[in-house]
C-alpha cells in the first residue's frame, strides 16, 4: 500500500518563472490598480479557514499556468492512475493565516500541494502541511502510553518547487503561520485534487471501446468486488496490457489506499489480489495492435456531493 503522502522535489522546470509572476504581482505596492490586483478572495471561515485564495491565471500568466495543469494532469495519470485533475487554486498565507484541522473525502482520492514558497528564506514559523498518520488513535498502545503531538501527525515542509501529494481522507491542517505580513514572503502554494474518472487507453483500440468495456466489468462484478472488499474503502488503480485479440496480458497496480472502515474488514493485500483475479475475466474487443488502459476499481462510496 501506498504511503499517505508523497513529496516530489523540484516537480516544474518553470517553477522560477511562476515565482517570478507572483512576485510581479505584489511589486511596487505604492502604484497598484484595481483591474489588476483587486483579485483576491479573503476567504475567512471562522474556526476553520483562514487565507487569500484566487484562481492563478488572474495572477500569472495563462500560459505558464496551463503547462503547470499538464505536468499535474501527467503525474497523476502516469504515477497514480487518476484521471481527473482539478484546475489548482492560488493561495496566499501571511502572519494570522491558518487551516484547521478537516479533510477532503468528498473533494477527490489525492490531494496535491504545489510550492513556491521561499522556504529556505522565510519569515515566519508555522506555514507547514500537517498530514495525521496512518494509525489508531484510540487502540490498546495509543490509550496506556504518554504521547506528544509529532506522534500523531507530521508537519511536512513545504520547499519551493515541491510538490506534495497526500490522501484526500486524511485530516490534515495548516498551522498558523505567525511573523510576515508581507505576501512576497508568506506561504505560497498552488493546490487541487486528483481522482478517478473515465478509463483512459492508448493504443490501437479506440478510448471510447476500452472505456465501455471497462465500465462494463465494473458493473458485472461490482457484487464480488464488494465481496472481495468487505469493509475496505478506496480504490484499486490499476494498468494494464491489452494484447490485439483482446486478451490482457499484464498489469501495473499504480494506486492502492484500501483503507478499512468496519471491524473485521478483509485485509487490503487479498482485496488486491482477488481483484487482480477478476480480470483474467476481461475480454476486450480485437483490434490491429496491443492498447495500454489505465482506470480505477471502486471499493465503498465514491468522492463527490
Amino acid at each position: 500500500m501506498l504511503p499517505a503522502f508523497i513529496a516530489i522535489p523540484d516537480f516544474f522546470a518553470e517553477a522560477r518563472a511562476l515565482r517570478a509572476a507572483f512576485d510581479a504581482h505584489f511589486a511596487d505596492p505604492v502604484h497598484h490598480v484595481p483591474e489588476i490586483h483587486q483579485v483576491w478572495n479573503y476567504w475567512h471561515v471562522p474556526g476553520q479557514y483562514n487565507y487569500l485564495r484566487t484562481q492563478p491565471e488572474k495572477i500569472i500568466p495563462r500560459p505558464l499556468c496551463d503547462r503547470l495543469f499538464a505536468a499535474l494532469a501527467r503525474l497523476a495519470i502516469e504515477r497514480f492512475g487518476m484521471t481527473v485533475a482539478t484546475w489548482p487554486y492560488l493561495s496566499l498565507y501571511v502572519s494570522g493565516c491558518s487551516q484547521s484541522i478537516h479533510n477532503d473525502a468528498r473533494n477527490g482520492r489525492l490531494g496535491y500541494v504545489f510550492s513556491l514558497t521561499d522556504w529556505e528564506q522565510r519569515h515566519f514559523a508555522g506555514g507547514e502541511t500537517m498530514i495525521f498518520r496512518d494509525q489508531s488513535y484510540f487502540g490498546t498502545e495509543a490509550l496506556t502510553e504518554p504521547h506528544a503531538a509529532g506522534d500523531f501527525y507530521d508537519l511536512v515542509p513545504i520547499p519551493f518547487n515541491q510538490l506534495l501529494v497526500f490522501d484526500d481522507r486524511i485530516p490534515h491542517a495548516v498551522p498558523r503561520i505567525e511573523g510576515t505580513m508581507e505576501p512576497r514572503e508568506g506561504r505560497v502554494v498552488l493546490h487541487g485534487h486528483f481522482a478517478e474518472g473515465p478509463a483512459l487507453a492508448v493504443g490501437a483500440l479506440p478510448i471510447a471501446i476500452a472505456r465501455a468495456v471497462v465500465a462494463g466489468f465494473i458493473q458485472a462484478t461490482r457484487q464480488r468486488l464488494a465481496e472481495a472488499g468487505k469493509g475496505l474503502v478506496g480504490t484499486l488503480n490499476l494498468r494494464i496490457t491489452v494484447r490485439n485479440d483482446g486478451m490482457v496480458e499484464g498489469g501495473q497496480v499504480l494506486y492502492d489506499r484500501l483503507l478499512p472502515v468496519t471491524d473485521g474488514a478483509v485485509a487490503a493485500k487479498d482485496a488486491v489480489n482477488a481483484a487482480i483475479a477478476l480480470l483474467r475475466e476481461v475480454r476486450f474487443p480485437a483490434a490491429s495492435g496491443a492498447t495500454v488502459v489505465t482506470f480505477a476499481l471502486p471499493f465503498g462510496p465514491l468522492p463527490g456531493p
